[in-house]
């Protein structure tokens, strides 16, 4: 839906998301802008990233901690490697 007819038809737009379930995007000069969902719908989908977000922090707690410099020096063996092999294969 056009964001002119979004402000012309506004109270019809808010029955249709609230009472008929549906989502409507919300375009400008024909490009996707903004998304208008059911309460519900919404809920739900900020429940679901805070729970992402919540397994993520837990993931990073329990990660060994590693200092800048065994990083650094992962790296560099890493890249000797690759270049070793570019070397070898003629690459």
């Amino acid at each position: 839906m056009g964001a002119r007819e979004a402000r012309q038809k506004f109270s019809e737009l808010i029955g249709r998301v609230h009472y008929g379930g549906e989502t409507v995007i919300l375009e400008s000069s024909g490009k996707p802008m903004a998304a208008v969902v059911p309460i519900d719908m919404y809920r739900q989908m900020m429940e679901e990233r805070d729970a992402r977000f919540e397994r993520l922090e837990k993931m990073k707690e329990s990660r060994p901690a590693f200092s800048e410099e065994e990083v650094e020096a992962d790296i560099a063996e890493a890249l000797a490697a690759v270049r070793g092999r570019n070397v070898t294969s003629g690459t």
